[in-house]
């Protein structure tokens, strides 16, 4: 991987700049670049300096900049925005993002492209929403609704890595587990969500459905989107296994986010507020993970375990 991805990468992602060096060499700025692109629009959703016309402005000048041929000048993109300083660091460098993008494999790029495409038009839509519910982004009722947001931050992220694995490997039946690829990405998203709840509440952040009164609590929520993160991961393990043993790096690369999510909704379930999990932990479900990586039963039931037990099963 380039230094310019590493660098950014480390600012913007503590976890995918563990996992990211993890994959081959040929694959690793391909994905690296897709993250730090898929990091500009989310700066974009979440910049709380930003109104949602200047979201939809800024998300128009991305896509033009994504679907135009030949290069194009960068903008207002490649300003100083973001909630810190690797965000709006990272947006400075959108210039740069871009024209290393436009220099990839043609199918690295179009799965690339067009999962930024699907993400800005399911945030404009849900933007849309909000202001005619005149609630916050992306005011969300239900569990239904929490899916399709899920879908458009996370999930189109599964579908893009599923097709540019597909490719590295030379191995296109792999895109027939593109909807599950999916659900590994809902059910990240999901922990992201349960792990953040309280921090995003001081903030004046949701995403959780609201409770309504008299029916159901807030507590109760939680614990329904919970088990529901643990469902979408237990799918998700089936992507994971799919992949050639041969392939460890990439059962790594998927595998392990699996587990890193177990381990949060396995504190998370025990005191919301003291989710996020150490490095200790982190490192032992490393090791942990290349022992079993080559055996699919073991993988299979170790995966099982960890979305019931949590950390009782990284020590054993």
């Amino acid at each position: 991987m380039e230094e310019f991805t590493a660098q950014h990468l480390a600012g913007v992602s503590r976890t995918y700049a563990i996992l990211i060096p993890m994959l081959p060499r040929s694959l690793a700025e391909p994905v690296g670049l897709a993250y730090l692109l898929m990091r500009i629009v989310d700066t974009l959703e979440d910049a709380p300096e930003l109104t949602p016309e200047q979201r939809r402005e800024l998300f128009g000048e991305l896509h033009v900049a994504l679907s135009s041929p030949e290069p194009v000048p960068s903008g207002n993109l490649a300003r100083p925005i973001g909630e810190n300083a690797s965000e709006r660091a990272l947006m400075q460098d959108a210039g740069e993002v871009l024209a290393r993008i436009r220099r990839l494999e043609p199918a690295y790029r179009q799965a690339l492209e067009a999962c930024a495409h699907q993400m800005m038009s399911g945030v404009c839509r849900l933007l849309t929403r909000s202001a005619e519910r005149g609630r916050p982004y992306p005011a969300i009722r239900d569990g239904a609704e929490l899916r399709e947001y899920c879908y458009y931050v996370a999930g189109v992220v599964g579908e893009m890595l599923c097709a540019m694995m597909a490719h590295h490997l030379r191995y296109p039946a792999l895109l027939k587990l593109s909807a599950v690829a999916v659900e590994l990405g809902i059910g990240l998203q999901l922990v992201n969500i349960l792990k953040d709840a309280l921090k995003d509440a001081e903030q004046g952040r949701r995403y959780l459905p609201m409770a309504e009164e008299g029916r159901v609590s807030p507590a109760e929520i939680y614990r329904a989107v919970l088990a529901e993160a643990r469902q979408c991961l237990a799918r998700g393990t089936e992507f994971v296994l799919a992949l050639p043993v041969q392939a460890a790096s990439l059962r790594s690369f998927c595998g392990l986010p699996i587990a890193w999510g177990a381990l949060t909704l396995a504190r998370a379930e025990r005191d919301a507020g003291r989710a996020k999990i150490s490095r200790s932990l982190i490192r032992a479900s490393i090791a942990r993970f290349e022992r079993l990586a080559g055996n699919d039963q073991a993988l299979r039931c170790w995966f099982g375990t960890l979305l019931g037990a949590g950390d009782k099963v990284i020590k054993g």
